[in-house]
């Protein structure tokens, strides 16, 4: 980083500098806070505004290679009398990182026509993404409600920790292998203490771990528009002029034991091609990328984790829960996990 301050003006530039600073919202400070680093990135959640969930939603419905999506989804219809089987009713239902709520549908009809009716309360950082998915849903579903918080996920679940009503918490689609690696078992030792022996917990977990396969699913084409979008929202956040064209997209996988506790994961970044000396209008910051300089879509070392049975047993177990059920698709490149609180 490079701050290009002359020296008699330095003490009225840092005044300027913290008033502008004061005028940016805590989250987007935190953003700044990560671009000026040692390890130049954006937290994993920046990357979900309103667009780019839209197209993050658009790639895992229709890409070729990224099959997450429908293993997923077929994994829920099959086994949600599974999953319910254990719990009373009227339950609420609680999703962390809910996007566009696509793979909820098999969760949110197998609880209506078990209850009756239903109250679902969607966790996601895109608020206005979520709250408009959210009318579309109760138009869907005349037995809904849909209550909506904008947040991050722990935000959201202390959000309706105090409800009385039983709880079906989701949090699908690998998300937790976005969590930093060393924040996983601190994450669920949390959403733990925010349980009741009541409720139960559903973990979708990625168990790719074939190294070609896994890079194949992102060096594919159809991930570039979704990408450009995190540089298209820094510069409309920050009124700064970043050339998205000058960053390149690379993909890392690092592997680990599948019998030890520690998954393997995914590492990404962008890299940038040449020099550039990036201005934040909004800040009046200056910020240097040399040649081959990252900028990772991550705040730990992984941007995406992949995991073994073993390993997400043993996640379950160092976090106080119990494996109540575990299904994993034919191939088992994905699963399930039935958590219920001990």
């Amino acid at each position: 980083m490079a701050l290009r301050l002359g020296m008699s003006s330095l003490a009225r530039q840092a005044v300027r500098m913290a008033r502008r600073y004061s005028e940016v919202s805590t989250d987007l400070r935190y953003v700044v806070s990560c671009l000026t680093s040692e390890r130049k990135r954006v937290p994993h959640w920046y990357m979900y505004d309103t667009r780019g969930s839209e197209l993050f939603e658009e790639i895992a419905r229709k890409s070729s290679t990224y099959t997450l999506w429908k293993h997923e989804y077929t994994l829920l219809q099959n086994h949600m009398t599974d999953i319910m089987s254990s719990m009373s009713t009227p339950a609420l239902l609680v999703e962390l990182g809910s996007g566009a709520s696509s793979k909820t549908r098999p969760v949110i009809e197998a609880m209506i026509e078990r209850q009756g009716a239903l109250t679902y309360v969607p966790v996601d950082i895109a608020k206005d993404y979520i709250e408009q998915v959210s009318r579309e849903l109760e138009r869907e579903y005349s037995a809904l409600k849909v209550e909506p918080f904008g947040g991050l996920f722990m935000d959201g679940l202390r959000h309706v920790a105090d409800r009385p009503e039983p709880k079906l918490l989701l949090f699908l689609g690998n998300s937790i292998g976005n969590v930093p690696i060393d924040e996983h078992v601190p994450m669920m030792k949390e959403i733990r203490a925010y349980l009741s022996p009541q409720d139960r917990f559903v973990l979708g977990l990625d168990l790719n771990t074939d190294r070609d396969s896994v890079l194949k699913v992102y060096h594919t084409g159809d991930r570039r528009p979704w990408l450009d979008n995190i540089i298209e929202r820094l510069n409309r956040d920050f009124d700064g002029n970043i050339d998205k064209m000058k960053f390149e997209p690379t993909t890392n996988f690092v592997q680990n034991p599948a019998e030890g506790d520690t998954p393997s994961y995914v590492e990404r970044y962008l890299q940038n091609t040449t020099v550039q000396s990036v201005h934040l209008r909004k800040l009046g910051l200056d910020i240097d990328f040399p040649a081959g300089d990252k900028l990772y879509l991550s705040d730990g070392p992984n941007y995406s984790c992949k995991f073994s049975q073993h390993q997400a047993r043993r996640l379950a177990e160092k976090s106080n829960f119990a494996v109540e059920g575990l299904w994993a698709n034919e191939d088992a490149k994905f699963c399930l996990v039935c958590l219920a609180p001990k």
